[in-house]
Order: structure tokens, then sequence, then C-alpha cells
């Protein structure tokens, strides 16, 4: 399994690729692909865009809807869950960490201790039982 990394609009290839707000890091030049989404049939620029929309200010629910969103971009780009298995899957995505340097972030952490991680990870293990 290889080391983890940091998923953020900063991170270049796969960390800028996993992070919600990818046309920030297509913009900062850190991926080379843009990741629009379609969520409850409407499309998005990216993940993040999607979140903003839907988000409730209630952790617990914007949690559910982050991971499902993230999902959603799994399912529409399955070559980041294909990376995401080469790296190690769900144990690896437990290595990474979501640190951006937003002060009292609610989504910075690492491993299952940040909240971005643990609906990253959920989200990949849902699409895993799909595939099932």
């Amino acid at each position: 399994m290889k080391a983890g990394i940091n998923i953020w609009s900063g991170q270049k290839g796969l960390g800028g690729a996993l992070t919600n707000p990818t046309t920030l890091s297509f913009r900062k030049g850190n991926i080379k692909h843009q990741y629009q989404v379609v969520f409850w049939a409407v499309e998005y620029a990216d993940a993040e865009a999607a979140y903003k929309y839907h988000k409730t200010g209630v952790l617990e629910r914007d949690m559910v809807i982050m991971t499902k969103i993230i999902k959603a971009k799994l399912e529409q780009h399955p070559q980041l869950a294909e990376a995401i298995s080469k790296n190690g899957g769900a144990l690896w995505l437990e290595q990474c960490r979501h640190i951006v340097g937003v002060k009292g972030s609610r989504w910075e952490g690492i491993g299952r201790r940040s909240n971005f991680i643990t609906c990253l990870t959920n989200a990949y293990e849902a699409l895993l039982k799909l595939e099932k």
C-alpha cells in the first residue's frame, strides 16, 4: 500500500482530483481534467458546487449529502475509484489527510478524524458494495 497523501486542491495529481473543488485544482494546474458531477439530475461544475448547493449547515446531514455527492463523482469518473483501489482502497484513504489551512474547518484532519476523508471513504466503500 502506498503512503497516504493530502487530498486538497493544492495537491498535484490524485490528491487534487479526489478533492471536491476540482475546478480550483484545475485552475491551479494541479490536475489535467475537470470532474463535473451530475447529482439529482443536475450537472454541477464539480462536487464542491453540488455540495454548496445542497448543504444544510447540520454536520450529520451534510456528511450524508457529501457522501452521496462523492459517490456520484466516483461512479461518473471510475478512473478515480480505480486509482483509490490501486493505492490500497479504503485502508489507503484512512492514511490520507485533508488539510487545507482553513481555521476551525469541520472537514480537516487525518484519516477518519477528517469528516471529508470519512465521507470519501464511505462513498468509495458504498460504490464497492454496488459493484458486487
